[in-house]
C-alpha cells in the first residue's frame, strides 16, 4: 500500500482544469464542486490533520465516487483519479479501520467457506418471507423495512441451487482443443446460474473443456473498491491456489468487473518482497474476459452449433425467471448494449462484444446514445448513495428507452442489477440479459 505521500503526489498531477466536471457521472447530477475529481484531488493534497470531523467529512466526500474511470479517461494530463481516490479510501481504512457493517460484511461473509453459501442458501429458502414478487416481472420487492436496501429498489430473487452446487470440476468437450477456468463470480452464482451455464455452453460448442473450481470465491472487488486490501488479498490467494491445480490455458471470467480485479488488481495486491507476487502475475496474464475471448474462439462462425458435447447434468435456472429457457423468435430481436466502466476503461474492450451481437443470427443490433456512460451502480455507492445511484441510472435508462430495443444487454453483474432496477423503476417493458446469454441461446438453433 502507498504511504499518504505518495498519493498526494500523484494527486498534485492534476492541474485543476476542470475538464473532468463535465464527465463526470457524480458531479453532473450534483454540481459540487468537492464530487468531481478536481474537488477530490485537492482534498486529498491538504489533508494533514486527523480531525475527527473534517475526516468524516473527507470520508464521505471520497465515497461519493463510482470508480468508473471517467475523469481518468478524459484528463489531459492522464491523472488517474479513481485509483488515487481508492488509494485514499485504502489509506483512511488503514488509519481508521473499516464501518461495522462493511467489516462484518467483506471479512466474515465475502472470505468464508460456509458462511456466505449457508447464509444465501437459507435466503434462497425463506426469501418469500420478507420478499414479494413483483406483478408481470421476475424480480422482488421488500416486504418489510430492512437496513441499507431502499423499499422500491429492484432485488431478482436468489436462484433454489447455487451454480456452483450444480456444477464443478471437469467438464469435458467431446473434441477438446483447448482448457479453460471458468471463474462464475457472485451475482451468476447465486442469482443468475443461467448466465455461467451459457458460458459454460458456449465453450463446450467450441471444443473448449472447462475447469471450474468449486472453491472459488467472490474475486474481493466489493471490499477492495471500499479501501479494503487485507480481505482481497486473502480472497486472491484462494481463487489463485484454486485455479492453480489444473494446467489451464486462459481463466475465462463473463463478469468484467470480475475480470478486471483479477486481471488488474490481483498483482497489486501483493508487494514486491510478496513471493506470491510472481504466482499473482502469473494468473492474472490467463485472465481473460469472456466477450473478448469468445470473439477470438468463434469468431463469424456463430451461427455453426460446432462440435457436440456429452451429457453435461442438470441444467441450472433461476428462480422465477420467465426468460431462462427462451428461444431466439423468427423475427430478429432488438438489442442493444451498454458498456460496462471496467470492460471498457479498464480491459480496453468494447469492439468485440458489439461484433459478437452483429454476427450473432436473430439479432438486430441498434447503438444506444452514450452507451459508455456509467449506470451509477459502483458497488457499495449504490447502496450508500442510492438516491443519487437513481439519479445517475435515469440517463441511462432514457437512451435505453430511445434507442427502441426491446432487450439491452452487458456483461457486467452489477450492471446487470443496476439496469434491471432503473427499467423497472421507469416502467419500462424491456428486458436486461447477459451478453453471454444471448449469444449462447441465439447459436443453439
Amino acid at each position: 500500500m502507498k504511504e499518504m505521500t505518495e498519493v498526494q503526489e500523484e494527486a498534485r498531477r492534476c492541474v485543476k482544469c476542470g475538464n473532468c466536471l463535465a464527465q463526470c457521472p457524480v458531479y453532473l447530477e450534483t454540481l459540487e464542486e468537492p464530487l468531481a475529481a478536481r474537488g477530490k484531488m485537492a482534498l486529498v493534497e491538504s489533508l494533514k490533520e486527523a480531525d475527527p470531523e473534517y475526516t468524516k467529512r473527507y470520508y464521505k466526500i471520497l465515497s461519493q465516487c463510482l470508480l468508473c474511470g471517467t475523469c481518468a479517461e478524459n484528463c489531459p494530463n492522464g491523472v488517474c483519479g479513481d485509483e488515487i481516490i481508492r488509494e485514499a479510501r485504502a489509506l483512511l481504512v488503514r488509519e481508521k479501520g473499516l464501518t461495522l457493517p462493511k467489516k462484518a460484511i467483506f471479512k466474515y461473509f465475502l472470505d468464508t467457506d460456509r458462511l456466505m453459501p449457508l447464509l444465501l442458501k437459507a435466503g434462497a429458502s425463506l426469501q418469500h418471507l420478507f420478499l414479494e414478487r413483483i406483478p408481470e416481472e421476475s424480480g422482488l420487492r421488500l416486504r418489510f423495512p430492512m437496513p441499507f436496501i431502499d423499499s422500491k429498489r429492484f432485488i431478482p430473487g436468489l436462484a433454489p441451487d447455487p451454480f456452483l452446487d450444480i456444477r464443478s470440476g471437469w467438464i469435458r468437450a467431446e473434441k477438446e482443443t483447448m482448457r479453460v477456468g471458468l471463474f462464475v463470480g457472485c451475482v451468476s452464482n447465486y442469482m443468475f446460474p443461467r448466465v455461467a451455464q451459457s458460458a459454460l455452453d458456449l465453450f463446450l460448442r467450441n471444443g473448449i473443456s472447462v475447469y471450474i473450481p468449486k472453491e472459488q470465491k467472490c474475486c474481493g472487488l466489493p471490499a477492495f473498491g471500499s479501501g479494503d486490501d487485507e480481505t482481497p488479498r486473502s480472497i486472491a490467494r484462494k481463487n489463485i491456489e484454486a485455479f492453480a491445480e489444473e494446467n489451464l490455458d486462459q481463466v475465462i471470467a463473463h463478469c468484467a468487473s470480475c475480470a478486471a480485479m483479477l486481471k488488474l488488481d490481483y498483482p497489486l495486491l501483493f508487494g514486491e518482497d510478496d513471493p506470491f507476487r510472481q504466482k499473482a502475475r502469473a494468473f492474472a496474464e490467463k485472465v481473460s474476459d469472456a466477450t473478448l475471448f469468445l470473439s477470438k474462439v468463434m469468431g463469424p462462425r456463430t451461427a455453426d452449433r460446432g462440435p457436440q458435447t456429452a451429457d453435461r447434468g442438470p441444467r441450472p435456472t433461476d428462480h422465477g425467471s420467465p426468460t431462462a429457457d427462451r428461444r431466439p423468435p423468427t423475427k430478429p430481436v432488438r438489442v442493444t448494449y451498454h458498456d460496462p466502466c471496467h470492460l471498457r476503461r479498464k480491459l480496453g474492450i468494447f469492439k468485440e462484444p458489439r461484433d459478437l451481437l452483429k454476427s450473432t443470427p436473430g439479432l438486430e443490433y441498434v447503438e444506444m446514445k452514450d452507451a459508455n456512460r456509467c449506470c451509477g451502480q459502483g458497488g457499495s455507492f449504490n447502496v450508500a448513495n442510492y438516491d443519487l445511484s437513481l439519479k445517475i441510472l435515469d440517463r441511462k435508462t432514457k437512451a435505453i428507452e430511445d434507442s427502441g430495443a426491446e432487450i439491452v444487454t452487458t456483461t457486467c453483474s452489477g450492471c446487470m442489477l443496476q439496469l434491471m432496477d432503473g427499467i423497472h423503476q421507469a416502467g419500462l417493458k424491456k428486458e436486461v440479459r447477459h451478453l453471454v446469454e444471448m449469444v449462447n441461446q441465439a447459436t443453439l438453433l
